[in-house]
């Protein structure tokens, strides 16, 4: 196995160039079911129904007690992606006494190495007295936190939270408004993920998108044929 790859296990994904050649979508799952789309069988991981929309599944990543199992997950078969967006709507439900933090992983070059903007309810740690708040962390060596801002991100409560990577420039939306920038990205290309440190969110809506812009209305046969990688105690 090539070192560079160990830190995915039971891996598998297959970009299906099919359908509208000009689609500009890389990746999408509403968690409706689409049989091509296989999760992790992992205690910390499951598609449920949204607890307050019954015609609505969601994926549910809960950590909250669990430090042992899986903290984020990422795409193999996207580490030579440059410019793009991720974008994902979340719902944070469940707190520990510190955390309650849902972060979207872009320019992931390996399991240490990859940019981390992570929005916080009761991130009450680290010497930060804020319950509200997003840092965008450069992981490498460390956990260095290269920009903040200041958010209202209540539990219970759905959220759209949008990340675009261009060439060293990160800038981040939430809810559709721009909050947040950062343009020293030391990592020129790498894929996607998202990561939950003790705490338990709704995640839905989950898409990647090319620069040249976005659409949801994605039929099945463009998505992709991927299963996800695991990684465990990235902490």
């Amino acid at each position: 196995m090539n070192p560079q790859r160990i830190w995915i296990v039971s891996v598998c994904a297959v970009l299906l160039l099919l359908g509208n050649a000009t689609a500009k979508t890389l990746f999408f799952d509403d968690f409706e079911g689409n049989a091509e789309l296989e999760w992790p069988d992992m205690p910390t991981l499951s598609v449920e129904k949204d607890p307050d929309n019954a015609d609505n599944s969601v994926l549910v990543f809960d950590t909250t007690n669990d430090n042992n199992n899986v903290d984020a997950l990422f795409l193999e078969g996207f580490e030579d992606l440059t410019d793009y967006t991720m974008r994902a709507k979340f719902n944070i439900v469940g707190e520990t006494a510190n955390f309650a933090a849902f972060g979207l992983i872009v320019r992931a070059e390996l399991a240490t190495k990859y940019m981390l903007v992570e929005p916080a309810h009761k991130r009450l740690c680290c010497g930060d007295p804020r319950e509200n708040v997003l840092n965008v962390f450069e992981r490498g060596e460390a956990w260095p936190i290269v920009a903040q801002a200041d958010i209202n991100v209540d539990l219970n409560e759905w959220h759209e939270l949008s990340v675009t990577v261009e060439d060293k420039k990160l800038t981040i939306s939430l809810d559709g408004k721009q909050i947040a920038e950062y343009g020293k990205v030391p990592y020129p290309k790498g894929g996607f993920g998202i990561r939950e440190w003790q705490s338990k969110t709704l995640i839905d809506d989950v898409e990647i998108f090319d620069k040249g812009g976005s659409s949801l209305a994605v039929a099945p046969h463009d998505k992709l044929t991927v299963t996800w990688g695991l990684l465990k105690s990235a902490q």
